[in-house]
């Protein structure tokens, strides 16, 4: 399958707060500018912690934003994300495989590339993002 991991997804309540750790860790020059995902109600940003792996923090941007209610729930931990090549064939073969597809979103954080949730088998979350 057309797949290359891209970043593990890591619910936060704050970036600014939760930042300083992994500049300790990694070096400010490892962290991506704060992007603001309309779609989907959140801000994140990026941690390089090797060539072309990342952490992904995310925030909620509003009050209603599911990562809001996770976060208060001490619920860190969201999802996995793949770059893939060809997103409609990789979403029809996760299909079949019986992962549950969400809706297509267009993203900021990746200069407006098509991105989708899907829920595997075993209910984890994974994303894709069109490369």
């Amino acid at each position: 399958m057309d797949l290359k991991f891209h970043h593990t997804g890591v619910a936060v309540s704050s970036i600014e707060e939760t930042l300083p750790n992994y500049i300790t860790l990694f070096g400010k020059e490892k962290v991506s500018e704060k992007y603001h995902v309309s779609s989907q109600g959140v801000n994140v940003c990026f941690i390089e912690v090797s060539p072309d792996v990342y952490i992904e923090l995310i925030e909620p941007a509003t009050e209603e934003s599911s990562i809001n209610r996770m976060t208060k729930k001490g619920i860190s931990y969201y999802h996995v994300a793949y770059l893939t090549h060809n997103i409609e064939k990789t979403v029809s073969e996760l299909v079949s495989l019986n992962y549950k597809e969400y809706e297509y979103f267009k993203s900021e954080a990746f200069k407006n590339k098509r991105c989708i949730f899907l829920h595997s088998p075993d209910a984890h979350l994974i994303e894709l993002i069109e490369k």
